[in-house]
């Protein structure tokens, strides 16, 4: 297994009035490449077990093995923990990063990280370029101020600053949030590419119709445990009847259908598709 997390607790404020625990025994992995969502209401823990894998928060109990990295509570195995290694393997992008954006150009602000992670200023520039290129980013934004760009281009500009870090994997919480139609099929589509390029994707969301479309698995949670993990498909399969789950609609819309690639169809592209073989 690439990731493995085993018994993990995570409690806030221990010993204090307000103590919470946000993760009650999380037990979990996950293979080599994977391209998951994590779902579940506010407060069911999933940005807590997310900040684990890179070390943003320490665990109270339990371990977790990401590949040659292992996080744990002793304090002897901790002492040679390379977190800096870890964090360039497990790239982060938290919800609204557009707004955490500090540089006075594009080409600054997507250099930061690889800079900051040993690359030289040849090496950054170039990572950098190659990352805005992929989230389509042209040129002739390199020089402009960040603050003066759309809503949907710092999102991209926010996501090329963590991908020009070349990570192994990458977690991003809400990344569809706020963004308009256009924009969110944009970056489906870019997120798509970059698993089939080999990049394991843990995908923070309450937008079903994303799950859906983009992602293989997924993982729900609920007052900080793991209750199911499934294929996509056999998730929304399994709450199709439930009042309480939120379906997307093409997926309720093609389950009425017998033909296994109509029924199956995670987009309106596949939908089409798949009705003109019938």
């Amino acid at each position: 297994m690439a990731i493995e997390i085993k018994n993990l607790f995570h409690v806030y404020n221990k010993k204090t009035d307000i103590e919470n625990t946000a993760l009650n025994g999380i037990n979990v992995d996950f293979d080599d490449h994977f391209l998951t969502a994590v779902v579940g209401k506010t407060g069911s823990g999933k940005s807590t077990l997310a900040q684990h894998l890179n070390y943003l928060l320490k665990p109270t109990s339990g371990e977790i093995i990401v590949e040659n990295f292992k996080i744990s509570t002793i304090k002897k195995e901790m002492k040679k923990f390379k977190t800096k290694e870890l964090r360039k393997n497990v790239g982060y992008l938290f919800q609204f990063s557009e707004n955490q954006i500090f540089s006075d150009t594009v080409i600054k602000e997507v250099c930061f990280g690889p800079l900051n992670f040993g690359f030289n200023q040849e090496e950054a520039k170039k990572a950098a370029i190659e990352a805005l290129k992929e989230v389509g980013i042209d040129e002739s934004f390199y020089e402009k101020s960040p603050l003066e760009l759309s809503g949907g281009e710092k999102r991209r500009i926010a996501i090329a600053s963590v991908i020009a870090c070349k990570p192994k994997y990458l977690i991003l919480d809400e990344p569809t949030a706020g963004l308009d139609s256009e924009g969110k099929e944009t970056l489906i589509s870019f997120l798509r590419k970059l698993y089939e390029a080999g990049v394991s994707i843990f995908l923070i969301t309450h937008d079903m119709d994303v799950v859906y479309s983009l992602c293989e698995n997924v993982v729900e949670m609920s007052e900080g445990k793991v209750v199911n993990y499934k294929k996509t498909y056999d998730y929304f399969a399994e709450k199709i009847n439930d009042e309480n789950a939120v379906i997307p609609e093409i997926f309720r819309f093609c389950s009425v259908f017998e033909e296994e690639a109509v029924k199956k169809a995670r987009n309106i592209e596949q939908l089409l598709e798949a009705l003109s073989h019938e």
